[in-house]
């Protein structure tokens, strides 16, 4: 059974998840970390090796407001 997904940031409807991928081996070690930008968990818009570029990546989609 996959780990459930952790919500790190969310913005209106758009959040960066971070999801364990294996990579083809069973190890646990062999696990990478993906950081998901998705719609209110309903469809992954892009997916980024690093929390970094997935914030970069919902900022330019969804600015924060500033007054």
């Amino acid at each position: 059974m996959p780990a459930s997904p952790s919500i790190l940031a969310e913005r209106g409807l758009l959040r960066v998840v971070a999801r364990k991928r294996e990579n083809g081996n069973l190890s646990p070690i062999d696990c990478d970390v993906s950081y998901d930008v998705e719609i209110d968990g309903q469809e992954v818009l892009k997916s980024f090796v690093s929390f970094g570029e997935a914030i970069q990546f919902m900022d330019m989609v969804a600015p924060t407001e500033r007054s």
